[in-house]
């Protein structure tokens, strides 16, 4: 941080936001901000901002063509329109329009009907010659399906151990980040440096808003060669039913991001930011005994995501020339910044009990404390984990530190290989599942209920007045069954008018501390203030918090876990930016209409 005006003026600084598309190695000029330049800062339509940019990052090696121009001119050459293979735009869209609505069985009855065949009157008559025509599009990065063999503990009927394979099915993620890189769609929506953002001339005031925004990519150009570009590889994962009232059909996918896009973009369905990139095996592993089964889903879970993640280990270590969205050339070298996921997924990624914090080491009956608390760090826990394998081989004691530290016995974590990754710090704040389901609806609503009860609840809510951009909930929150973000949110705009009058002071000191935390967390930017702002919000809380146990509401706080929320931002940016609605979003067109669509058999394939 600079300590005075002077001295942050010397620095390389604009007035204006970066543009994040230009060619790096050509100088820019900046001017230097004059004091008639800077607005009244307490004016909420004030948007200045100063921006160091890291000084030798993002050189260029001339001009390339990406692989969308390379398809362009192919089309040309070939004398095709924009809408090859199809006969024309209107056919186009008939055929993506299929495609996203129709199964397979369906697509055939529809284009065997006469109206189709003589109104219509497609270039393709039936599923087949219409799929022929959908494999000669260009394609993403190849899928490879890898059988999986795994040994477990129980014996069959030949007196052997069972055997059991499974299938990998997998992208290499170093291309989908080429092909990411390159899409000219976010040219001018993609950063190749880190930045230092100020909201004062002075640089007392830091923004974090984009990932590039954050210390993390800072602090990692300074371990790579002069010039190269840190692609933040974003990755998120979870299990997701697949069949609604009966059948147990599930895939579990992983995606794939990148922080040099934009978040805004990165948010937009259409877009395509986010790839997938693999399906992970869902098993019942019954080759093991109950017993062992939990801990060896672990250790297949780290193996499949070693296979899958391994591209990465050269690329982040040495780099890869890549030809941007802009045309121009850089080395990009891909590095694990941060993995979305909920609870037990973060403590699936991170080899600890599901009782223990995934990036910190607090003793699960602390956890609902104030505390400052050692972090995990990956040398420490690979080295622990290697102690505790070695001891438990040679028949010895096994290390007390690896029981107090809630570790799995998972040997070959996924990212123990990976360059410059922490992969405690890359566990990042879930909005949708720690606030709005955890800390809102199982905690906080669950005590103001217990304390007024149901009845008392669901008349304040029905008597609240209808407003413009409110929801009006007039059969009360009780009967709600299916609980979405969408509800949470619209019920944390009223709670605090909905309990005023029904509770203490104490309480409702209480409900707006969490109700504050709530909405500073999903703030878009966030600066040195708002972050002192949401501290507050959180020590209000634990100041206040013992009401409940006077109520008998409570015994302990032990399962609100510390969420790390300022950390993560001043790290990565906001957490808007990692939020796991988007993935959850997701699964709808990448898991679960593709099984609809499927004939259920083999549905991965499909």
């Amino acid at each position: 941080m600079y300590d005075d005006g002077a001295t942050i003026l010397e620095a390389n600084f604009n007035f204006n936001p970066p543009n994040t598309s230009h060619n790096p190695t050509t100088p820019t000029k900046r001017t230097r901000v004059e004091i008639e330049d800077v607005e009244n800062e307490d004016d909420a339509r004030n948007t200045s901002r100063w921006t160091e940019h890291y000084p030798t990052a993002a050189k260029t090696f001339g001009r390339g063509q990406t692989k969308f121009q390379e398809w362009h001119d192919h089309q040309k050459r070939e004398h095709e329109e924009a809408w090859a293979p199809f006969d024309n735009v209107e056919e186009w869209d008939l055929a993506q329009w299929l495609m996203n609505n129709v199964g397979q069985t369906s697509i055939d009855e529809f284009l065997k009907l006469p109206i189709t065949r003589k109104r219509t009157s497609p270039s393709f008559h039936n599923k087949y010659s219409f799929m022929k025509k959908v494999d000669k599009l260009p394609t993403g990065p190849e899928w490879v399906c890898e059988m999986i063999t795994t040994t477990g503990d129980r014996k069959g009927e030949d007196g052997s151990l069972m055997v059991e394979e499974v299938e990998l099915w997998r992208r290499d993620p170093v291309e989908c980040i080429q092909e990411l890189m390159g899409n000219p769609a976010f040219d001018g929506h993609i950063a190749y440096q880190p930045e230092r953002a100020y909201k004062d001339r002075a640089g007392k005031t830091r923004i974090f808003d984009e990932a590039w925004t954050g210390d993390w990519w800072w602090n990692t150009q300074e371990k790579l060669p002069e010039g190269a570009v840190v692609a933040p590889v974003i990755l998120a994962s979870d299990k997701t039913q697949l069949t609604q009232f009966r059948g147990d059909k599930s895939a579990w996918p992983v995606y794939l991001t990148i922080g040099n896009i934009s978040k805004e973009k990165r948010r937009e369905l259409k877009s395509h930011a986010t790839v997938l990139v693999g399906y992970l095996p869902v098993t019942k592993l019954e080759c093991f005994e109950h017993s062992s089964r939990s801990l060896a889903g672990y250790r297949l879970f780290h193996q499949c995501m070693s296979k899958l993640l391994a591209p990465l280990i050269k690329a982040g270590k040495n780099g890869v020339k890549m030809v941007c969205s802009d045309s121009y050339i850089r080395r990009i070298f891909p590095i694990l910044a941060a993995y979305l996921g909920d609870y037990p997924e973060q403590c699936l990624i991170t080899c600890c009990m599901e009782n223990r914090c995934p990036r910190c080491q607090v003793d699960p009956k602390k956890s609902g404390e104030l505390l400052e608390n050692l972090w995990r760090t990956e040398d420490e826990t690979i080295n622990l984990l290697q102690k505790h394998r070695r001891r438990h081989r040679e028949g010895r004691r096994l290390p007390a530190e690896f029981k107090e530290q809630g570790l799995r016995a998972v040997y070959n974590p996924f990212w123990a290989d990976l360059p410059h990754t922490d992969i405690f710090s890359c566990i990042t704040p879930d909005i949708l599942h720690q606030l709005h389901k955890g800390v809102f609806k199982d905690h906080l609503v669950l005590w103001c209920t217990s304390i007024i009860g149901v009845d008392e609840m669901d008349a304040r809510f029905k008597a609240m007045n209808g407003y413009p951009g409110l929801r009006h909930f007039k059969k009360g929150i009780s009967s709600v069954s299916q609980w979405t973000g969408g509800e949470f949110k619209e019920m944390q705009k009223v709670f605090i008018g909905v309990m005023a009058g029904a509770v203490s002071d104490d309480v409702l000191t209480v409900i707006r501390a969490l109700i504050d935390f709530i909405y500073y967390a999903q703030l878009q930017s966030h600066t040195s203030k708002t972050l002192s702002a949401l501290r507050n919000c959180l020590e209000t809380f634990h100041t206040h918090k013992d009401i409940f146990i006077k109520l008998k509401i409570r015994e302990h706080f032990n399962k609100l876990t510390s969420c790390h929320y300022i950390d993560s931002i001043l790290a990565l940016g906001s957490p808007d930016g990692y939020n796991t609605e988007l993935p959850e979003r997701l699964h709808i067109d990448f898991a679960k209409k593709a099984y609809r669509a499927s004939n259920k058999h083999d549905y991965l394939l499909r």
